[in-house]
């Protein structure tokens, strides 16, 4: 009964954006440097990057330790545009998640919003050279989309420490910004975007 009533089906949500079918570089930018514990954005390229091949939202991305060689090489990396850095690493484009917020303390202040990451979701051609404004694919808007994760008490209690919570937070992360590039059905309880 509860079937013939939507339960168990449902709605269908596509797509935001197609992410390119050649290799897509992720870069976790943190130009105010919100992220306290450094292993968490290797933790959300790791996360992101399986779960867009996972969800075939992606066939290929670029390896961290390319984007690491780079930044080690270039000397004045963190001047670079993300653009020319997807360049430089051989992407066709560039997945960039600029860090707006993160916590992920052992210690519990609210138990119901315990940990959270916010990143806002860039798409950028890498190969685009001569025009300014066709660099920046997805969105359109300036601020790009936002994506806001946050784990309870119980969740960060489970994870115990601050690497496991940002493993926990890098994991959810990557579910919700994985289905801005795959159709994906939306749970019973879930309201669409």
């Amino acid at each position: 009964m509860l079937y013939l009533l939507g339960v168990g089906r449902g709605q269908l949500v596509k797509a935001q954006f197609e992410l390119a079918d050649g290799p897509i570089l992720i870069l976790v930018d943190d130009p105010a440097e919100r992220i306290d514990w450094p292993p968490a954005g290797r933790h959300i390229f790791n996360e992101l990057g399986q779960t867009l091949i996972d969800t075939r939202s992606a066939k290929k991305i670029v390896p961290f330790d390319t984007l690491e060689q780079i930044r080690r090489s270039e000397p004045e990396f963190e001047k670079r545009g993300c653009r020319e850095i997807g360049h430089r690493a051989g992407a066709e484009q560039v997945l960039w998640l600029e860090v707006q917020d993160f916590l992920a303390e052992e210690q519990i202040y609210d138990p119901a919003n315990a940990a959270f990451l916010a990143v806002a979701v860039k798409v950028i051609d890498a190969g685009e050279e001569n025009s300014r404004a066709r660099v920046r694919l997805w969105p359109t808007s300036p601020e790009g989309h936002l994506v806001t994760v946050n784990l309870g008490g119980t969740d960060v209690s489970a994870a115990k420490t601050k690497d496991g919570i940002s493993k926990k937070l890098a994991e959810v992360l990557a579910g919700k910004v994985a289905e801005l590039f795959h159709d994906h059905r939306l749970g019973d309880f879930e309201r669409p975007p």
